[in-house]
């Protein structure tokens, strides 16, 4: 006879943690509290620069374009020649020139790529330089022949909404740094971003574990390439023509610094270091002056001399942070972190001491 009076089973254990728990315990990572502070900071000062006025739009949109950009001015120079060309030909279609810019900067940054491929550190920097160099040297060259004043590029206009300039050019910006930014992010998180972490961390190791280092490091490059050629199209609807002049050496050169200063190894440190390096001017320029006149101190040294004085004090600031700070801004946070997570611990042991 059956037994009818079996035991039903226990239902699975549900956690009884709320959901507060886990976000302490997500706090509690070493890095995270970190980047949430840089996080918070970024957006509060991005929703303030959305409604603080043209000026400080400016300067947010100039903060977008350059946190957009992760290689150097050359990428940037062809997608902004890219775009440029395309709207000489009678392209006005804001998409189909973006597309275009990232396929050139693909193209080209996956050629560039080649010769680099022998090149680490510092002389993978110098070889970018050298690329520096040679797209300057053919761009002005076209452009000289072609149209000295610059390409003009049509208005920026999606629909029926004009993107041109103010408050809509920014919050468009805004938009693509954030897609660009989840897009990382995202790659970081499947096998193509393990493989490039591999990469980064000891090329000899990612191959003794199967990477392919010639085809991902290829990859990469061409990466880099894309998102730089769009940055530099962005650049060029920005100022609203494609110059040679505006993509030199003294471009690429800044972007490096804001690499290094933000942090090297972070996606919100390339961000922070955009943010510093392009708003420090404009702050010393409106703020400070301001400040330095009201107090009866002259400040004019300052604003006659200011492109020789910031490209000094960026210098300096490269120097002091590769001196003293390799990992920039956010390895500093991190360190503080560090220290004050020692130092709650210390306050607690002595609290179990004197109970």
């Amino acid at each position: 006879m059956t037994n009818l009076s079996k035991t039903a089973p226990a239902p699975a254990p549900t956690s009884s943690r709320p959901s507060g728990s886990r976000l302490l315990r997500m706090l509690a990572r070493k890095g995270t509290p970190t980047n949430v502070f840089v996080a918070v900071i970024l957006i509060a000062a991005g929703i303030w620069a959305s409604s603080a006025g043209p000026f400080v739009s400016l300067i947010g949109q100039s903060c977008a374009i350059f946190a957009i950009a992760f290689s150097g001015g050359a990428f940037m120079a062809l997608g902004a020649f890219t775009g440029g060309l395309l709207a000489r030909a009678g392209v006005t279609n804001f998409f189909v020139i973006i597309i275009a810019s990232l396929v050139v900067g693909a193209v080209v940054g996956l050629i560039a790529g080649l010769p680099g491929l022998r090149f680490r550190g510092l002389y993978l920097l110098l070889s970018s330089i050298a690329l520096q160099f040679i797209v300057n040297s053919l761009t002005q060259n076209y452009q000289n022949a072609v149209d000295q004043p610059g390409f003009v590029l049509p208005p920026l206009i999606i629909g029926s909404v004009d993107f041109s300039s103010g408050t809509p050019l920014y919050l468009l910006l805004v938009v693509v740094l954030l897609l660009v930014y989840a897009g990382i992010a995202a790659v970081e998180r499947t096998g193509v971003g393990l493989a490039w972490k591999a990469l980064r961390e000891s090329e000899v190791a990612a191959a003794m574990t199967g990477v392919d280092v010639v085809r991902w490091k290829l990859y990469a490059f061409a990466a880099s390439g894309a998102v730089t050629g769009m940055a530099g199209a962005l650049f060029a609807y920005w100022v609203g023509r494609a110059d040679a002049a505006s993509y030199g050496l003294d471009l690429t050169i800044s972007i490096v610094t804001m690499l290094y200063i933000g942090g090297i190894r972070s996606r919100l440190g390339a961000i922070l270091g955009a943010v510093i390096i392009t708003a420090l001017p404009y702050f010393l320029q409106s703020q400070v002056s301001s400040w330095l006149n009201n107090a009866g101190i002259n400040f004019s040294f300052y604003l006659n001399n200011q492109s020789e004085i910031d490209a000094a004090l960026f210098s300096l600031l490269f120097l002091l942070v590769v001196l003293f700070e390799p990992g920039g801004i956010m390895s500093l946070l991190g360190k503080l972190e560090s220290w004050l997570r020692g130092l709650g611990r210390a306050r607690s042991t002595r609290k179990r001491d004197d109970a």
